[in-house]
């Protein structure tokens, strides 16, 4: 880069400003063209004003940006339109209020300063891609063998796959394995989760073990009633899928929470993960999960099942897949049309000691 485009960057870096949430979150654009925000990890800003707050670069698709004014008031900015002030809710998601409160207020920073916003990540192994997806199911439970409530389910499960490896990870399996493959650092973000959150771990954990290995994971309580092969093609490299939500389907609102209403059809299922190893979208979810971990706080998070969908369950594998889709080979799939059955077991909740949505204590500790 010569001397004039060094300059010409660092002009358009000082004229570039983000709007900083009071959570300390970057205003941005899904690529839905809606608002949200999130940490500076979880991003790159694609929203900028000047040093005034006004709005001067954005995505040709951003739906809202034509009704909003910008209010200046005692050093701090505020987002207005015919509903009212912009209020970055917890989670991420967005709202718009009568009145302003904390959550309403905006401070900008220049980009030159945007870096200073960002934590140091945790570093962790970059896996080979293989471009293919590999023949093996991977499911977990605490317990050292697979529950008797289970296993009804897990040998329909194998016997419709028997050219798939079947591997069950019980609470220290999964111990060994992050230490082997991913070592003390990642490990100990992992044990930061209290372990009344079992699902929380068993998220964080699914996604490292698909990233290393490849296939495709099952919650423990999940199925299918038809061969991995009738719906998996060989050529693909990431499988994903969302709730049939609309009135009247099986799964009426399910998936449809505020921190991904900027998602057209709201979130991405992650009780099924169908991918290659190695693949960019596991990278990034890891890399999201383990800034929030670093990030928890109970007072934006909360607590209980809530807390488990924003920091390690489908809120951000979600968000962060959505803003990659254009730049890596997926492919979505309807997993109720495929077979795949999200509970082949009579009310489970009662099967999982402490079940998540029953905790009111802190996530992370």
């Amino acid at each position: 880069m010569n001397n004039f485009s060094q300059q010409k960057l660092f002009m358009e870096k000082n004229m570039l400003h983000v709007f900083v949430s009071y959570f300390g979150t970057v205003l941005s654009v899904s690529r839905d063209g809606r608002l949200y925000h999130a940490f500076p990890e979880e991003i790159e800003p694609n929203l900028f004003c000047d040093s005034n707050g006004n709005i001067i670069k954005f995505p040709n698709n951003f739906l809202e940006y034509s009704d909003i004014s910008i209010i200046k008031e005692n050093g701090y900015f505020f987002l207005r339109n015919n509903d009212g002030f912009l209020c970055s809710d917890i989670g991420g998601a967005i709202g718009w209020r009568q009145h302003c409160l904390e959550m309403e207020r905006f401070t900008i920073k220049a980009m030159n300063d945007y870096a200073l916003l960002k934590k140091t990540p945790i570093s962790f192994p970059r896996m080979r891609k293989i471009f293919h997806i590999n023949k093996i199911i991977h499911q977990t439970h605490d317990e050292k063998n697979i529950p008797a409530e289970f296993m009804r389910s897990v040998e329909k499960l194998r016997k419709l796959n028997p050219n798939w490896e079947y591997i069950y990870w019980n609470a220290q399996d999964r111990l060994d394995f992050i230490y082997t493959y991913y070592g003390w650092g990642i490990l100990e973000e992992y044990l930061k989760i209290n372990r009344l959150y079992g699902a929380a771990r068993a998220d964080l954990f699914r996604y490292l073990c698909i990233y290393k290995m490849g296939g495709a994971y099952l919650d423990i309580k999940s199925s299918t009633n038809n061969a991995f092969d009738s719906f998996v093609d060989a050529n693909d490299h990431y499988l994903i899928s969302q709730w049939r939500n609309k009135r009247g389907e099986i799964f009426d609102g399910c998936g449809l929470g505020p921190e991904v209403s900027s998602i057209d059809g709201g979130e991405y299922q992650q009780w099924n993960i169908i991918a290659e190893n190695g693949h960019p979208f596991l990278e990034a979810v890891i890399n999201n999960v383990l800034a929030r971990i670093g990030r928890y706080r109970e007072d934006y998070y909360g607590s209980g099942k809530l807390s488990v969908l924003r920091v390690t369950g489908p809120y951000v594998y979600t968000m962060t897949i959505s803003n990659m889709l254009d730049k890596f080979s997926h492919r979505f799939f309807d997993s109720y049309q495929s077979g795949l059955i999200y509970s082949d077991v009579d009310d489970y909740t009662k099967l999982f000691r402490n079940h998540y949505a029953l905790q009111n204590t802190p996530l992370i500790l």
